[in-house]
């Protein structure tokens, strides 16, 4: 939300949660909601009445998909940050060890779910540039074999938390497995991505019979995306006039 307003020309904040909320699947429909305000208000977002179409379709299967996909509706809630990657590490040269962790700015309280993902920055570029600059094919050609070499060393040091009784409830490398295996990893990857929540829908959750609509939606997706094209030739008229030589 707090990268959508300040990036997103006249983004409304009216309709932000004020108050905590009381479970996973309220937060994640939270989400969701706020991806659908992001394609109704920024105006340059979609470029065709076709790509108006599939981002309405994604972002409102990626609501569908929340009953699917939310694991624990009543907790645990977990502290999350979502930027911790190698980036932010500060590693010891002689002895391999993690001495700092950096750049905690989105950290907050967020449903476990999201810590039982395997890491999205094993081949250290996200999922979201593979997927920009190459396609899901070459994306897991490469990141499978590093998930794999991941969960073993990760299971190495479970086995030797369980030799010294530390260790309680399913291991981790378990729960990446069937993050993994059902594909939770792309949708709590893409709900909380507003500039990339399509593009994951359509590469990784999309199954066949989805783009199927009743009548309502017809009707709601047809006036969303008369909206949009209205929104970018005006949007297209006031960048030639302002930045006319």
């Amino acid at each position: 939300m707090n990268e959508l307003v300040t990036v997103v020309s006249k983004y409304p904040t009216e309709g932000w949660p004020s108050i905590p909320f009381v479970s996973a699947k309220e937060f994640l429909h939270s989400l969701a909601d706020e991806h659908i305000v992001h394609l109704q208000v920024q105006r340059n977002l979609a470029e065709s009445r076709a790509d108006a179409e599939k981002r309405f379709l994604a972002r409102h299967r990626f609501k569908d998909l929340v009953s699917r996909h939310c694991l624990d509706d009543s907790g645990p809630f977990k502290l999350y940050c979502d930027d911790l990657q190698p980036t932010n590490m500060l590693v010891n040269p002689e002895t391999l060890q993690i001495t700092a962790i950096l750049d905690f700015e989105f950290t907050n309280t967020m449903p476990a779910q999201f810590a039982y993902d395997p890491p999205w920055w094993l081949l250290l570029l996200g999922p979201d540039m593979w997927l920009e600059k190459h396609s899901m094919e070459e994306f897991l050609i490469r990141y499978e074999p590093r998930l794999e070499q991941f969960l073993r060393a990760l299971q190495q040091i479970e086995a030797k938390a369980n030799l010294k009784g530390e260790s309680s409830g399913p291991p981790l490398s378990a729960r990446m497995r069937e993050s993994w295996k059902t594909k939770r990893f792309w949708f709590n990857y893409g709900i909380r991505k507003s500039f990339d929540v399509d593009a994951v829908y359509w590469a990784a959750l999309h199954e066949d019979g989805d783009d199927v609509l009743d009548e309502g939606s017809k009707e709601e997706m047809r006036k969303l995306v008369d909206l949009k094209m209205e929104q970018l030739k005006a949007y297209d008229a006031e960048c030639k006039l302002r930045f006319a030589s």
